[in-house]
Formats: structure tokens, C-alpha cells, sequence
């Protein structure tokens, strides 16, 4: 029985949210969804797990109201209690500038989102080796 990974995707998108899920299902992926539609979500969500109920990677999407991806990045990877958890950051735009700025404040990785179900079934394969990496809980 494979064991199943907590994943946090934050996107104020409904419909990429709903693809995301829907892409995890068809692939039959032992993964707990959960979804913010920002950083400020991300960072409640957060602040209310225990140790072992943390999430072994957030996905985040670029542009958020409130507090984007960029700005919940860097609170995350600032963060001794969530610094090590994996952050995959996404966009709809492919901007190099972007992905750099990502980049140096400790993305995991930077991708462009995909527009089929077939895209997002090889997004989801992306993820899976950062998901396989992470350790549940905190580090001490």
C-alpha cells in the first residue's frame, strides 16, 4: 500500500485547481490534496498544523491577490518551521525573470502550467521526485 503524501496547492484559480485534482485522480496518485487561493491561506494553514500534518510540498501559483507566490515563498523559505518543505512555484507566463527571482529565494522548481489534462498528468509527474525527497514534520 503506497503511502500517502500531503500536498498544499494554493491558486486562486478554480478550474486549475479543479485540473490539478482531477489530474492527481486519473493517475490514481496516493496524494492529500489540500487548497488555498493565496499566501495568506498558505501561511493560516501553516501556523495550524503539527508537525507530522505539514504538507511534503506546497504548490504555489505566481500570481495570487494578497500575498503572491513570490511574497509566500519567501515567508516560507524564511521560516525555520517551514523552510524544508519542497515549494514548486507555477505560472501562466514563462518569464525568465520570474523563474530566477524563484530560483534564489529556494524554489524547488519553476513550471509553466500546463492547458490539458494530459499536460498536468506530466506536471504531476514533475512534482512526484519532490514529493518522494520530503520529509514529514518539521526538521529539528
Amino acid at each position: 500500500m503506497a503511502v500517502v503524501k500531503k500536498l498544499l496547492y494554493a491558486d486562486d484559480d478554480l478550474d486549475d485547481r479543479s485540473w490539478f485534482a482531477e489530474a492527481c485522480e486519473l493517475m490514481n496518485m496516493p496524494i492529500s490534496l489540500t487548497f488555498a487561493d493565496n499566501g495568506r491561506s498558505v501561511l493560516q494553514y501553516l501556523s495550524q498544523q503539527k508537525n507530522e500534518d505539514l504538507p511534503q510540498l506546497i504548490v504555489l501559483d505566481l500570481n495570487m491577490p494578497d500575498v503572491d507566490g513570490r511574497q509566500t515563498l519567501q515567508k516560507l523559505k524564511s521560516s525555520p518551521q517551514w523552510a524544508h518543505i519542497p515549494v514548486a512555484v507555477m505560472s501562466t507566463a514563462t518569464n525568465q525573470m520570474d523563474s530566477q527571482v524563484c530560483d534564489r529565494l529556494g524554489a524547488a522548481v519553476y513550471l509553466t502550467k500546463p492547458a490539458t489534462y494530459a499536460a498536468w498528468q506530466k506536471l504531476l509527474q514533475q512534482l512526484m521526485p519532490l514529493l518522494e525527497e520530503a520529509p514529514a514534520g518539521r526538521r529539528q
